[in-house]
């Protein structure tokens, strides 16, 4: 499994400029905006989910973005979709609860993982996610995050959640 070093290194050889700001942990959305007010950046969040037919899936998107489950569950035909136990978080992203990361999927190696982008990432210049660890938060394009999935080989879906529909 990768760990925060070996993430920031392996988005240093992909030529992929990010700042990594250290700070207190975060468990929660909640808690980020007084801690992360000063870094220049789109806070986000991030859901690991899975469904009725043991799919499994990473939604990420801007932090004030509402996700309708039951909508979600409908535009990607994903019955029964709900958030997926801590045990299959640490097995595919190799993180824990509170930490979890479009950097995670890293640890997918197995590309078990289906990555939903909230197509509004791409308004803003900067994204901040933590770097597999929530005391940090590293600052990356929203070009250089689809960059580093295509790297790995996953193609993520991009999806308009303010009218939940696959652009």
């Amino acid at each position: 499994m990768y760990t925060k070093a070996m993430i920031l290194d392996y988005l240093q050889k992909l030529n992929i400029p990010t700042q990594t700001i250290e700070h207190e942990p975060l468990f929660t959305c909640d808690q980020a905006p007084e801690v992360t007010a000063s870094i220049p950046a789109e806070q986000c969040k991030n859901l690991f989910l899975k469904d009725s037919k043991k799919r499994l899936w990473l939604v990420v998107a801007c932090a004030d973005t509402q996700i309708n489950l039951k909508e979600l569950r409908k535009t990607l035909q994903a019955p029964e979709l709900r958030f997926a136990q801590a045990e299959l978080l640490q097995q595919h992203l190799g993180v824990l609860p509170g930490s979890v990361t479009p950097f995670g999927i890293i640890n997918d190696a197995q590309h078990q993982v289906n990555v939903i982008v909230d197509q509004h990432l791409f308004t803003h210049k900067a994204l901040g996610f933590h770097p597999l660890q929530n005391d940090a938060t590293t600052v990356i394009n929203p070009d250089d995050l689809m960059k580093f999935f295509a790297s790995l080989g996953v193609s993520a879906q991009i999806i308009d959640f303010r009218s939940n529909h696959i652009p």
